[in-house]
């Protein structure tokens, strides 16, 4: 699709989305650092910080996978810079804080934090995860804000919320966006439910940098915040999808008839082609 841009101001997303980064992104010297309140900084929560940072740190090495598997989309790469700058700035506001009270992080603390399980080769499986990350961290930020009684790190969360909710957005566009592109878009977005449910079966959540941190965080995230954010989920994955999925307990089931609607469909036109090929001229 790359040849096929013709004007890429007009014809691409990243400028559009670079715009209103620029008039929502925060500068670090906008938090009020002189003034954290020391006498209400535990060791609890220091711990719970370095939770959240170390969670942080996959940003580097995520991009790296993006770049590489989308090498060639010079739409979403571009917009990666932007998301990868931001992201950057999360665990550097978060480290900052546990230096001005005290704590030391090492540089294998900062390359383990790097390392990342081995990614899906679908594009739009690996997009959705990222809409869903995003959105667990938009909402564990919003609850670590709302729990935390230290003001500057209460406004580093919901800072940092912000950014995750318009991430989110960001990666939605471009998984739509795949999705149109491609050559088969009904099994795309079996692959955009797929996702989903893997995610939402259960309650636990599935191996991935940020839902790792969510596991380490039920202080922070209790049964409100986790129904919140799998109603958010299905919301937007529905959407994506073009299906209603009205509680996240019903995703397996508009999946599996999602997918069996596909085959069918499917079926029926192999089913078609064959009897074409094979009807007598005449």
């Amino acid at each position: 699709m790359t040849a096929q841009v013709k004007d890429i101001f007009n014809d691409l997303s990243y400028y559009s989305l670079f715009d209103v980064a620029e008039k929502a992104r925060w500068l670090m010297r906008d938090i009020d650092w002189e003034h954290i309140d020391k006498s209400v900084v535990t060791p609890e929560l220091i711990e719970m910080v370095k939770i959240i940072t170390f969670g942080e740190l996959t940003t580097y090495s995520a991009t790296r996978s993006f770049m590489t598997m989308f090498e060639d989309d010079i739409d979403f790469t571009q917009w990666l810079a932007v998301w990868l700058y931001e992201e950057t700035k999360h665990p550097h506001a978060l480290t900052k804080w546990l230096a001005m009270n005290g704590e030391k992080l090492s540089g294998k603390y900062l390359m383990d934090g790097r390392t990342i399980t081995p990614m899906t080769k679908s594009k739009t499986e690996m997009l959705t995860f990222n809409v869903i990350s995003e959105i667990v961290a938009g909402n564990m930020y919003l609850a670590t804000a709302d729990t935390v009684t230290e003001p500057v790190l209460k406004d580093i969360a919901s800072k940092l919320a912000k950014d995750e909710m318009r991430h989110s957005v960001g990666f939605e566009n471009y998984t739509r966006k795949t999705i149109a592109e491609s050559a088969d878009p009904d099994y795309e977005k079996g692959i955009v439910l797929r996702s989903a449910w893997v995610f939402l079966q259960g309650e636990q959540f599935i191996n991935h940098p940020v839902f790792e941190t969510v596991r380490n965080l039920d202080s922070i995230l209790g049964e409100a915040v986790i129904k919140k954010i799998r109603k958010q989920i299905v919301s937007r994955i529905g959407k994506l999808a073009g299906v209603e999925i009205a509680e996240p307990e019903q995703i397996y089931s508009v999946y599996t008839k999602f997918k069996a609607d596909y085959r069918a469909k499917h079926k029926t036109k192999i089913s078609t082609a064959d009897m074409m090929a094979n009807a007598p001229e005449a």
